[in-house]
């Protein structure tokens, strides 16, 4: 049997930030995709918002065992990256790791934990 633990959400008192850990990471590309990036977001901004900013961070989550990539999101607004890693590392606190996959429609990537 299996019991929740009432303040935290979790089964067994496993949280998801247990076995996963979340960073923020430049979207993958060579320097010059990473150049065209920044350089759209600051037109992006010059036009008051009303382009649509290009993304330059993912939230990464990563498994602590061995470092496999778990789940990859974009950050969204280029201004404030963190509002996202924050989002995703309260559900890394009060999730376990099973409704924490489920949560983000993720798969517990293969290989061996350690």
């Amino acid at each position: 049997m299996r019991v929740t633990e009432p303040e935290s959400g979790t089964t067994d008192g496993v949280r998801a930030a247990d076995v996963y850990e979340a960073t923020l990471q430049p979207v993958p590309g060579g320097r010059l995709k990473r150049s065209a990036r920044l350089a759209a977001a600051f037109a992006a901004e010059l036009a008051w918002g009303l382009l649509p900013s290009p993304g330059l961070f993912d939230v990464v989550v990563t498994r602590r065992a061995d470092g496999a990539e778990v789940l990859r999101v974009g950050a969204g607004d280029p201004n404030v990256p963190g509002d996202m890693l924050g989002m995703v590392g309260r559900q890394l606190a009060d999730l376990d790791p099973a409704a924490f996959l489920d949560e983000w429609g993720a798969e517990e990537p293969p290989g061996p934990v350690r």
